[in-house]
């Protein structure tokens, strides 16, 4: 039998080719606020369209990799793109002051926590699965960055319309797919609701009350997709009475470092792009360590801790010295990626190797972080 012919394009190019522009989106972002209150609505387009194209992206990736299967290196990806795709726009929106950074950091306190505990319970085998909550918090998420997005570029009345077809899209879509194929999409249901609720607040002309809603909502469904891991599981990890220090530290890390990174972004003059390199790199080294954490070899406490919870102190001393907080900041990053960069290194067999590339399918881990 002849050998499978390779694709051109693999699912893996269309996610490593997703991340390269992303960088671009914050600095378009950044210079749309400028400083004096002036606003550059051809960047936030920019903004728009680029973002938008990103986020298509993600069906293209999904549908190469069932078309030609999966590897564990583009499951490792994929999850990595969208979490870092969130940060580089939520992160560069709370430092312009669109939308509250506490609740930003709300949102990644609970990303980096249930990354953890997932951690926690794959070295013990313990399997929770992936709630359908957790693909209603992505949606939620990458549906804002178009509303928040959208709000500074179209009219009052231009954006009630969008929010009526948002209501009115899900459902028709809902409909068809019942027709056609008698299936019920649950999904269309919070979608026209949100959106329905997002209409009811726009209606009421306060764009600063608007935003502020939008971050609520993403908040909420944020931590309540995170509620299994928080509650079932922790039950879980109680009943054995292993729970040690490298769990512990992983779990205050989760805690102390977006607390930490907006912080430092709101309260010191240190500039955004060490603090969202800190943030990134963190989302991305979670998904390494459940894979890790699955085969049994996650790092131990010491070297996450340091990386961690050294860059949370750095972090806060800044806040006590504001003078010196961009050399902290940058200091604070430079440890984060020389850990998560040894973290890749130590770990690359696991995601690269194809001697062990059939086990790890044999045996997946839940995507990481939903």
């Amino acid at each position: 039998m002849s050998e499978r012919r390779r694709p051109l394009i693999t699912a893996n190019m269309v996610t490593l080719a997703r991340l390269v522009p992303m960088p671009l989106v914050s600095w378009w972002i950044y210079n749309a606020h400028r400083a004096g209150g002036t606003f550059d609505h051809a960047q936030m387009w920019w903004a728009l369209v680029v973002g938008t194209l990103i986020g298509c992206t993600d069906f293209v990736d999904g549908f190469l990799a069932r078309k030609h299967g999966p590897t564990v290196l583009g499951g490792l990806l994929d999850p990595i793109a969208d979490k870092v795709f969130i940060a580089f726009i939520y992160l560069p929106f709370a430092d312009v002051g669109i939308i509250p950074a506490w609740a930003v950091a709300l949102m990644f306190v609970r990303e980096l926590l249930v990354t953890a505990l997932r951690s926690a319970y794959e070295q013990r085998s313990l399997s929770m699965k992936t709630s359908y909550f957790g693909k209603v918090k992505t949606w939620t998420q990458m549906q804002g960055i178009g509303v928040l997005l959208l709000i500074f570029l179209v009219s009052a009345s231009t954006m009630t319309w969008l929010c009526i077809v948002g209501i009115a899209a899900p459902l028709v879509a809902m409909a068809a797919l019942w027709l056609v194929r008698r299936k019920f999409w649950r999904g269309a249901l919070v979608m026209s609701g949100s959106f329905a609720a997002l209409l009811a607040v726009h209606l009421q002309g306060n764009t600063r009350l608007t935003l502020y809603f939008i971050m609520v909502v993403i908040v909420a469904l944020t931590w309540a997709s995170g509620f299994d891991y928080l509650f079932a599981g922790l039950r879980h990890l109680r009943g054995r009475g292993d729970f040690g220090r490298a769990d512990a530290v992983r779990i205050l890390g989760s805690l102390l470092l977006p607390c930490a990174i907006f912080a430092a972004l709101r309260e010191t003059p240190a500039p955004g792009w060490p603090l969202l390199a800190i943030l990134s790199l963190e989302l991305a080294i979670g998904g390494l360590d459940n894979l890790l954490s699955h085969h049994k070899k996650a790092s131990g406490a010491l070297p996450w801790g340091a990386r961690t919870l050294g860059a949370s102190a750095l972090l806060g001393v800044a806040l006590l010295l504001p003078q010196a907080a961009t050399w902290l900041s940058v200091l604070a990053a430079a440890i984060s990626f020389a850990g998560v960069t040894w973290e890749f290194w130590r770990g690359r067999d696991y995601y690269l190797d194809a001697r062990i590339r059939d086990e790890v399918l044999r045996n997946p881990v839940p995507t990481p972080g939903r």
